[in-house]
Order: C-alpha cells, then structure tokens, then sequence
C-alpha cells in the first residue's frame, strides 16, 4: 500500500485509541502534548518546555524571557540592583489569583524565604534560587530580595519562580497544592484527566493578554506518529514535539510545521573526573573524539537540515557566544593522529549512556556519532537510560562504569551561558568535568555586574571550554510543533509555549 494512503488510513482509524471531540470549535484549543508533569501541578519541581508549557499557564515568575530571548517584566514590572547583592522587584497593581486573593509583597516575600530553606533544596527551582540569602516585603508593591554573593542573573532566574498563593500553600501541603494548583496565570485547572485530557479555563482577570479562546485541553500522547496522526484528523490543533521526519507528512496534509530554536546545545559528555584511568582525562583523546563526528551529515541527512550544527556549547542567541571560535570540524585523520598521541593508536572501548526521545531525531544521532567514532578505532557501547535514573547520576555523582553520557548545554532558562559553564566545571556538585583555574574564572563571571565586561569573561571562557572539549558539542537544540490553518500567532518562550497569545479562527 502507498505510504500516503496507509498514512490516511492510521489517521483515520485514529479516534478510536483515545477519545477526542473532533469538533473544532473557536472556542477550544485542543493540543496533543508528550506527557503530565511528574510533580502534577507543583511549580517548584520542574524545568523545561515540557512542563513549561502547562505550568506557565497556571503561574507567573516575577520576571519572563520572551520567545525572541529578551528579558522583560512578568508580575514585577521593574527591578533595580544596587551593583552588589541588593535587588528591589516592584510588583504590578491589582494582580489576583484564580480564587480571587490579591497578590502582595508580603506573599511574594514569603515565598521566596520558603522556597530558599534547606528542607526545599531538593526541588529543581530551588536550586536555581539557591544565591538567595533572604527577601522582605518594603511596602505592598515592592519586595527587597538580598543575594549571599552578587548575581548579575538574579532577575533571569525569577522567570523560573513561579508564585503561588502562599497562604494556601502554607494551609494544605505542596502535595494537595500541585493536585489544585492555584496562581495568576492566563488559565485555571478544571481537570488533570477530563476526557483524556488536561482541562482548563481561561482566567479572565490575569494581567496578560485574554486568549481567543475560553477551553484549552492538552491530551498527552507520548508518541510522535500519534501526535502526528491526530492533527492530520482534526481531533487536535497543535502537536508538540515531533521529529523532522514529520514534517513533510505534515505539509502533505496542508498542515503548517514550524521548528522552534531552543537555544540549547545537544552534546555528550566527556567527563575527566570519573575514572582515574580513562582515555577521556586527556585533553588530546577528547580533541579527538570531536574531530571524528560528522556533524554536518547528521544536519543533512537525519535532520532534514532543519537544526544547524553546534559551533561550541552556547548558540548565537546566548549571552556569552563567541563568534570568533574556530569549530571542530570533521576530520579522522586528524583524529587518528591525536589518539595515536596520547597512546592509543589502536582506539579503545567506551561506554556511553543515553536518554532518547528528549530532542530531535537524538536516537539517530546518538547512533551515528558511536559509528563515526569507530572509524578512528573508538568502540563504543551505547545504552539507554531512563529519566529518573539520569537525575540520580548527575545530582550524586555515581555514573558506576558510565564513562560518557548525553547532556544539554542547557543556557535556555535565562539565554546565558554562565548558567550552563556551572555543570562542566568543579563549582557543580559531585561534579564531571574539572578545570580548576577555568573554575575560577566561571565563578568570577557569574559574579560580574558589569555587563559588558561579563560577557567579554564568558566569550573568553567559551573560547576555552573549546580547546578543553568536555563534550562533543553535537547541534543546537530544538523541536518541531505542528499545526492546524485555523491557529496564527504561537509563540514559545524557553520554558513553554504562550497559549494565551495564540489566534483561534472557527
């Protein structure tokens, strides 16, 4: 059977796997996600697009980073630093909750305190909160937050804070909380499964823009082809999370694809703190390594040359990025050269563990770059893991016979660099890679409230993190959405899509 017509045949038996109304309606929006939050509604227990994209409905930070990477006010309308460790948020008036309680300084200021205490740090968001010293409210619009060290990324990190009504939090428990989430988003939670989905309702008195529409439901359909098959029905508007391999698929249905830049960079670790005696401790064998991968067959011919080749750990959308670096190019030669350098001549065996189905087309990648290291005589043992077991290595340290490992330069969050250089040096916890004198310098950037002089530091630390090569910087990190003629206007910030903004027609 032609492709095309078995292709319409999945499609239109589709319905019956998951039950949708395939009416479209202006006033609903009906997106195929990839999966729930782990932590539900929590808003403290995660980072990324994925959760993103719902919890940014629900709550605001104090600050956001708009989808063209710039940072502008959220529920603070403005902040000012003093050039050292004191920051003052001024807050937007008359902003209320879901449930009608008005948001205050007092709140604001509480929450913060809380969130930074030591039985917290566990949760993602605290981490990243963790420069935090103390807040107080100064009077109702303004809270006065002090840092232990000065941060010249303080107010980045506060679009990752998102408020909650803290009394409320404080009353129930963070658990009955993230069930019943309450913030001051564009849209309130009916349901976590209403129909298959993930129900809300337009919150009509938020501070951004009202949505064209009074329903949103997310259905979490874990697998592409599924998202795929869905909007080719009609039973969804917006697929999120597709591969490259979907897009012409979807242009044959007279559907719209559209590639979102992340911002990120995929790599692979190449950890010189693990094991006393790996190849990887030497300078030479990693330098090696990147001159053996062919990144530029994978854009072409895995990616469909939607998503460019990575050029170092940071894009040209990130503070930091330093145009001047000369990238690894593709060279086995070369390659061979320098592991017969640094004494293996002959190659060696390397484990190499994986998470897949995170990015675009990252098995097929992962799978290429372990072929084109066997070119040079580098065996590699490539294996799967699972989310959680990820989150346990890189929090503790304990990779076992792990030698290598897949890993974003994850400068998304704020569009800096200083926040990515962190996790490839001695300053991260239990850390993989260790560069003492770089570390040094890391630290003294992330405490520079110049700017300019900032990022003067963090192009010269790139500059170097290059020639050190801790990963191999394989492309720069994004996805593939699809969607319907009847959706205009998406636009997606570094933690999810803005669904408020988007046009529904009927």
């Amino acid at each position: 059977m032609p492709f095309r017509k078995t292709y319409l045949a999945l499609a239109t038996g589709f319905g019956f796997l998951f039950t949708i109304n395939t009416g479209q309606s202006a006033e609903t929006l009906n997106v195929g996600g990839t999966e729930l939050p782990a932590s539900l509604g929590n808003p403290y227990a995660a980072i990324g697009v994925t959760p993103g994209s719902i919890l940014g409905s629900i709550y605001d930070g104090l600050t956001q980073i708009d989808s063209d990477g710039q940072l502008k006010p959220a529920l603070a309308l403005s902040w000012v630093n003093d050039g050292d460790r004191r920051w003052v948020f001024t807050l937007r008036a008359d902003v209320q909750f879901q449930n009608g309680t008005p948001l205050t300084a007092a709140s604001v200021a509480a929450n913060i305190n809380d969130l930074i205490k030591p039985e917290n740090r566990g949760y993602p968001i605290a981490t990243e909160m963790s420069v935090i010293e103390s807040a107080r409210a100064l009077d109702e619009e303004s809270v006065e937050v002090i840092t232990r060290t000065p941060d010249p990324m303080l107010a980045k990190r506060f679009s990752l804070f998102r408020v909650v009504d803290f009394d409320l939090w404080s009353e129930i428990g963070p658990d009955e909380y993230s069930r019943a989430p309450i913030g001051t988003g564009p849209f309130h939670l009916e349901t976590w499964n209403q129909g298959g989905a993930i129900a809300f309702k337009a919150f009509a008195d938020s501070w951004r823009p009202s949505p064209t529409f009074t329903d949103l439901r997310i259905f979490t359909l874990k697998d592409s082809i599924a998202r795929t098959q869905a909007l080719s029905a009609g039973q969804i508007d917006l697929a999120l999370g597709l591969t490259p391999e979907d897009a012409p698929m979807i242009e044959a249905q007279g559907l719209k694809p559209q590639v979102h830049y992340g911002n990120q960079v995929m790599a692979l670790g190449l950890p010189n703190a693990l094991k006393e005696e790996s190849p990887l401790n030497d300078q030479r064998v990693r330098q090696a390594i990147n001159y053996a991968v062919n990144r530029e067959a994978m854009v072409d011919f895995i990616l469909g040359g939607m998503f460019p080749l990575a050029t170092q750990g940071a894009t040209r959308a990130n503070v930091g990025h330093n145009p001047d670096i000369v990238p690894y190019t593709y060279d086995p030669q070369r390659a061979r050269a320098l592991l017969a350098d640094a004494g293996y001549p002959d190659g060696f065996k390397i484990i190499i563990e994986v998470l897949v189905g995170m990015g675009p087309s990252d098995s097929l990648i992962y799978q290429q770059t372990a072929q084109d290291l066997s070119q040079v005589g580098i065996m590699v043992d490539l294996r799967t893991t699972t989310y959680p077991e990820r989150t346990r290595k890189y929090f503790t340290g304990d990779w076992g016979e792990v030698d290598g490992f897949s890993i974003l330069w994850n400068n998304a969050p704020y569009n800096d660099t200083g926040r990515a250089l962190k996790d490839f040096s001695c300053l991260k916890a239990n850390p993989f890679f260790c560069d003492e004198s770089l570390s040094a310098r890391i630290a003294a950037s992330n405490q520079e409230m110049d700017l300019n002089k900032r990022e003067t530091q963090l192009q010269s630390i790139m500059a170097e993190m290059q020639t050190l090569a801790p990963t191999i910087n394989l492309i720069e990190y994004g996805s593939v959405i699809g969607y319907s003629n009847r959706i205009e206007n998406i636009r997606i910030r570094p933690v999810g899509i803005a669904y408020e903004s988007i046009r529904l027609a009927n």
